[in-house]
C-alpha cells in the first residue's frame, strides 16, 4: 500500500475512464510533455514542472514506462527551478514504488552529492549498483561522479563491480573494455575489446582507438578516429560518443570539433544545453576565453533563466 500511496502522490488524483476517453487522455499526455520539453528548452523550468504534473495527472492512477520517464523529467526540472528538495521528493517516491530503481538510486545519490552530503550519497550509489545489472553506463556514471568529488579509490570500486557481468554479447565485451581503459588496465582492455570487434560491435572501434592513444599509437588511433567519425557523420548520438571520450582524455580542441559538429547538425538535439555547457568548459579548458564567450552569449540567449551561467559569462567578460 505505500508504494502505491507514493506515486499516488506525484501523479494526483484522477477519475476513471471510459475506453473510448483513453485516447485522448494519451493525446493530452503526450501534448504536455512536449510543452515540458519546450520549457526545458527555453529555460522555463517552472513552466516545465506545471507541464510534467499535467502529463502524470492525465494517468488516472496507472503507472507505467511513460509515467515513471515523466517523473525524472519533473524532478529535474524542480532541481533547475532552484527546488532541490522537491526533486528529492520526486526520486524518494519512486524508490519508494521501486526500490530497484538503479536510475532514480543513482539520481538522488548525484542531488545528495552536489548538497556536500557524500554519506547519503554514497547509499544511495550502492543501492544503484546493487541493482544496475548490466546497465555499464550507471556504473561508469556513479565513477565520474565520485571521482570529481575527489574520492578516486571509491570511485574505482564501483568499475570494478561493473566487471562482476559476465554476458557474452558484442555490447558486454565493448563496456567491460571501455571500463578496463578506466582503470588502466590495458591488457584487459584489449582483450575486451578485440572480443568485441570480433562481434562486429559498432564501438568497438571507438574504444580502441582511445586504447591506441593512450598507448602512444598516434596513427593506428587516429585512423580509426577518423573512419568513425565518417561512418557517423549523421549520427549524433555517435558524434557525442566522439566528443565525450575527447573529454576524459583531456583532448579539448578534439572536443571542441565534435561538439561544433554536432551543434551545427541539429538544433533540436533534448541534450542541447549538456552540449552547449560542454562546449563552454572545453573553450575555457583551452584557454580560448573569447570563444567561450561567444558560445556563452549562444547559450544564456537559449537558456536565460540559467542564473550559474550568467554570473559565468560576468567571469569571461573581465578574461
Amino acid at each position: 500500500m505505500k508504494r502505491w500511496v507514493s506515486m499516488a502522490l506525484l501523479l494526483g488524483t484522477a477519475a476513471c475512464l471510459t475506453a473510448c476517453g483513453e485516447d485522448k487522455t494519451a493525446e493530452k499526455k503526450d501534448a504536455y510533455r512536449q510543452i515540458g520539453f519546450r520549457c526545458m528548452e527555453t529555460g522555463d523550468y517552472e513552466g516545465a514542472v506545471e507541464a510534467f504534473q499535467n502529463a502524470l495527472d492525465q494517468s488516472a492512477g496507472s503507472i507505467g514506462e511513460e509515467e515513471i520517464d515523466t517523473c525524472y523529467y519533473k524532478a529535474a526540472a524542480l532541481y533547475d527551478a532552484g527546488k532541490p528538495e522537491e526533486a528529492r521528493q520526486v526520486y524518494e517516491s519512486l524508490l519508494a514504488y521501486d526500490e530497484t530503481n538503479a536510475d532514480a538510486a543513482y539520481l538522488l545519490g548525484n542531488l545528495y552529492l552536489v548538497q556536500g552530503n557524500g554519506e547519503q550519497a554514497k547509499q544511495f550509489y550502492d543501492q544503484a549498483a546493487r541493482y544496475a545489472g548490466n546497465n555499464y553506463e550507471l556504473y561508469v556514471g556513479i565513477y565520474n561522479q565520485v571521482m570529481g568529488a575527489g574520492y578516486p579509490e571509491e570511485a574505482e570500486q564501483y568499475l570494478r563491480q561493473a566487471l562482476n557481468n559476465t554476458g557474452k554479447t558484442g555490447y558486454d565485451y565493448v563496456q567491460r573494455g571501455r571500463i578496463y581503459l578506466l582503470l588502466r588496465d590495458y591488457d584487459h582492455a584489449q582483450e575486451q575489446l578485440d572480443e568485441a570487434s570480433d562481434k562486429k560491435h559498432e564501438d568497438a572501434p571507438l574504444y580502441l582507438a582511445e586504447l591506441y592513444e593512450v598507448k602512444g599509437e598516434t596513427e593506428k588511433a587516429q585512423l580509426l578516429y577518423q573512419a568513425y567519425a565518417e561512418n557517423h557523420e549523421n549520427n549524433p548520438e555517435a558524434l557525442n560518443r566522439l566528443a565525450t571520450m575527447k573529454l576524459e582524455l583531456n583532448d579539448y580542441e578534439g572536443a571542441v570539433n565534435y561538439l561544433k559538429l554536432i551543434l551545427n547538425a541539429d538544433e533540436s538535439l533534448q541534450n542541447d544545453q549538456e552540449l552547449r555547457r560542454e562546449l563552454i568548459y572545453a573553450y575555457e579548458q583551452l584557454l580560448d576565453f573569447s570563444s567561450a564567450k561567444t558560445a556563452m552569449e549562444e547559450y544564456i540567449s537559449k537558456y536565460p533563466d540559467d542564473t550559474a551561467a550568467a554570473r559565468e559569462y560576468e567571469f569571461l567578460q573581465t578574461r
